[in-house]
């Protein structure tokens, strides 16, 4: 049976969100691994950093990345919602 284009996106969102999940657990046991060897933080976030652009390279998504990387850092640097 076929899949309707519906069941195959709702699949491919399956996919992405379990994708997502083991590769935030991936990098989370990385730098917990670096914070255990008292790696200075930003040797570490410089390490990411790294490893951020070699991936973008590896999969020709450097425009993507960077749009991304520029929202982050706006996102960093705006003065925290206070209630």
């Amino acid at each position: 049976m076929a899949q309707t284009p519906e069941s195959a996106l709702k699949h491919i969102a399956e996919i992405e969100t379990s994708d997502r999940e083991a590769a935030r657990e991936a990098v989370a046991q990385g730098v917990q691994s670096a914070k255990e060897k008292w790696i200075e933080a930003p040797l570490i976030v410089e390490a990411l950093a790294l490893e951020l652009i070699s991936v973008a390279q590896i999969s020709h998504s450097n425009s993507m990345m960077a749009a991304y990387l520029r929202n982050l850092a706006e996102a960093m640097e705006a003065p925290a919602n206070r209630h």
